[in-house]
This record gives C-alpha cells, structure tokens and sequence, in this order.
C-alpha cells in the first residue's frame, strides 16, 4: 500500500469519525439510535474495514460493535458532579474497551495507543464533569476525543 493510499485511508476514517460525532450529538437532543447504533456502526465500521485493508483484521475486531454501543449507550447527563463523573466513566471505559480489544489482538505497537486513548478518555470524564462548552458542542468534541485513538489501531506498523 503506498503512503498516500494510507493518507487517505486515515483521512476517510476522520471523516468517518466526524459523521459518527455528529451522529452521537444529535442522538442526545432527538432518535437515542442515532447515538447508541449509527455512531457505533460507522467507527466500528471504520476500523474493521480499515484493518481489512491492512491485512490484519480478526474476528475480535468484531467486538468494537458492542463495546462501541455499549460505551454510546451510557447516559452521562447529571444534576450533581459526582453523578455526572460516575456516568461519564461508565461510557469512557465502554468505549476504551475497544483500544483493549484492538491492543490485545495486534499486541506490540498497539500497547503504545492504549495509554493515550485511555489518558485522553480520563481528561473527557474531567471535561465532561466541568462543562465549559455548550452542550451539542461539548458532545461532538467528547467524541472526537474519545475514539482519536481508537481510529490509530489499524495504521500500527
């Protein structure tokens, strides 16, 4: 595969998560599906198609389905700061659970971009708890932040 066909692959992924962010927002204000099963589905989607085209999908990879679903599934809203850190690190360690797959399934390079997504999944829970952005904003970054990593996996040389 030459560098630049793996530019664009990365590139189609960016996309990808852009559509699915904007997915997970407006599942939060109308259709709970759109967040809980089209964002899943498209970043699921692009990191097992990604890793097809790399050669080195497996039949683990499959399990980003679920844990993305279960991560978007979490409510994450609350009156008190406690409340809302309790549900925001419920729907962080969902989502992280796919880098875990990822890492436990292409090992080496792969336990580099775990710590990452997973840091970068703690500093969302603390963003998330303090809310210094508008809501519908505040959702689509959470979700750029959260799955970044998770898009990495499959580029691991």
């Amino acid at each position: 595969m030459t560098e630049t066909t793996i530019g664009y692959l990365a590139f189609g992924n960016i996309i990808a998560l852009a559509f699915a962010s904007l997915l997970y927002m407006l599942g939060g204000r109308d259709n709970k599906l759109w967040r809980r099963l089209g964002s899943a589905v498209i970043l699921g989607s692009a990191v097992n198609i990604t890793s097809l085209l790399f050669g080195i999908w497996e039949l683990s990879f499959l399990l980003a389905y679920p844990c993305l679903i279960a991560g978007f599934s979490m409510g994450y809203s609350g009156d008190e700061g406690w409340e809302k850190a309790v549900r925001r690190l419920l729907y962080t360690i969902g989502v992280c659970a796919t880098g875990l797959v990822f890492a436990l399934s292409l090992g080496g390079f792969a336990w580099l971009i775990l710590p990452l997504h997973i840091g970068v999944g703690a500093f969302s829970v603390w963003l998330g708890v303090k809310n210094p952005i508008h809501a519908a904003a505040e959702e689509i970054f959470i979700c750029v932040l959260l799955n970044t990593g998770l898009l990495m996996y499959p580029f691991i040389k």
